[in-house]
């Protein structure tokens, strides 16, 4: 067994290499990639958290350094032994746990009622677990939460993924995984639900009763209670909001009681966002398939990420000597006096928005929903490569919603027309842009419309175009 154990050391180094990119793979190596004793605050959950969260905008709006460990299914046995490796590295004044870990793996969303929950098998994906480092500590929460039919699975991953043996591209992309020093373990969806497919919540019967926290789950809560105040480190539990129409429909008091109940008995803090945003629309949740498991869209993220972030700055003031956010562009958008039109090298960003979805006014409106916005355009760093530069857009509406476009809804346009204008051969070739929004992803309102370009270095340059979208 124990020459087992130590041969997959080395031979488990080749399952990130050949595995399908997710959420726990990203988390973990984003973390180790964390300078020791650098995060200010960690969060800990499954997808709930980890879609429900913009990392980039609380570090930049807090000047912290939060990082958040999360994976897809992640539950609370999971999240102690999470915690225990992170705290190898790591010191934060504070842990945040999201709940969905414990309401999640329960007979509550799981199983009949005549099955007794200490009697469901513990539901475990791998996610969470793969990408660690292989330690005694990981050795200790296999022969705690795994069982022997998990043993080639969970120590030779590459055995798990030898249909991606020929992926070459894949494999390739897992070699040279980049951008992880603007990675906070947070990947947040551009997809909105739609209006037919919120409808279905009203129809559907979910026949869910009251929830009460199980004994394993209490059990594992506990053991992170202890492990907190050992080390001097506040914990606060976080409910992300679920889609009001669902939760009108289930016993979803008993789940704000349980958990608060426990809270108050172990003298930790609790906070519950359905209670902050009990009517947050369908548009500010992902499209996905009906059922109990609702995550919030990247219009969700800013939405409640701005809000804890006031909240955390009001309970416990959080202060970082080691933040280092001036590679990312909400940085720059959040704290308006920082605004810059140059990188450090003084290369000025030089572009312009030539269409706003055809039309070239200065004020472009919309109807929310009726269309997406689509931005053409160009922007290019002076006497710098253009295709060698990041370019998003950033909308401003008010220091309470920012929006900064995705990679995914980017595409680069060959504007040879930019390098002749400026005699530049070639180089600015790769400055043409069109990046499109789904306007459900943007709340009513004016925004000022900004450009923004980083560069390899990850120096950014921010620029106002003159110009405003409004959302009605």
């Amino acid at each position: 067994m124990l020459f087992l154990v130590l041969a997959s050391f080395f031979v488990s180094k080749l399952g990130f290499v050949l595995s399908k990119s997710n959420s726990g793979d990203f988390t973990w190596r984003g973390f180790y990639a964390q300078k020791k004793q650098s995060v200010d605050l960690l969060f800990f959950g499954n997808s709930h958290l980890g879609n429900g969260l913009d990392g980039a905008l609380l570090n930049s709006k807090n000047k912290i350094n939060a990082y958040t460990l999360y994976s897809s299914g992640q539950t609370i046995p999971q999240t102690y032994y999470n915690i225990k490796e992170a705290l190898k590295y790591q010191t934060p004044e504070l842990i945040v746990i999201e709940t969905f870990s414990i309401t999640g793996d329960s007979i509550y969303f799981l199983g009949p009622e005549s099955i007794a929950e200490s009697e469901l098998p513990l539901r475990i994906k791998h996610q969470s677990f793969d990408s660690k480092k292989f330690s005694v500590l990981k050795i200790e929460e296999f022969n705690d939460l795994y069982t022997p039919t998990d043993f080639f699975d969970i120590w030779f991953p590459y055995i798990k993924n030898h249909a991606n043996w020929n992926d070459f591209e894949e494999i390739k992309s897992n070699l040279n995984v980049k951008g992880l020093e603007n990675y906070f373990g947070t990947s947040n969806s551009i997809w909105p639900l739609n209006k037919s497919m919120a409808a279905k919540y009203k129809t559907t019967n979910f026949n869910i009763g009251n929830f009460n926290i199980a004994e394993r789950q209490r059990r594992y809560l506990d053991e992170i209670v202890k492990l907190a105040k050992r080390n001097n480190i506040k914990i606060l539990l976080l409910t992300m909001p679920y889609y009001n129409v669902f939760r009108d429909k289930i016993e979803y008091s008993s789940i704000n009681k349980a958990i608060s109940t426990y809270a108050t008995s172990r003298e930790i803090d609790f906070l519950d966002l359905n209670q902050v945003f009990p009517d947050l629309e369908y548009h500010y949740f992902s499209k996905e398939d009906i059922g109990h498991n609702q995550h919030l869209n990247y219009k969700g993220a800013i939405k409640i990420t701005n809000y804890l972030s006031k909240y955390l700055n009001e309970n416990y003031r959080i202060k970082s000597s080691t933040s280092n956010l001036q590679s990312l562009p909400e940085y720059f958008l959040y704290n308006d006096l920082l605004k810059k039109d140059s990188i450090d090298d003084g290369s000025k960003l030089i572009g312009y928005i030539d269409r706003i979805n055809g039309s070239v006014s200065k004020t472009y409106r919309i109807k929310q929903g009726e269309t997406p916005v689509i931005f053409d355009g160009w922007m290019l760093l002076e006497d710098k490569k253009a295709e060698d530069n990041e370019m998003f857009v950033g909308l401003i509406k008010s220091t309470d919603f920012i929006y900064v476009s995705k990679e995914q809804q980017f595409s680069r346009k060959i504007r040879k027309d930019v390098s002749k204008h400026f005699e530049k051969e070639k180089l600015y070739d790769g400055s043409g842009y069109q990046i499109r929004i789904n306007s459900y992803l943007l709340e009513k309102g004016a925004y000022k419309i900004y450009l923004i370009i980083r560069n390899r270095e990850g120096n950014v340059a921010v620029k106002w175009t003159g110009k405003r979208i409004e959302i009605e």
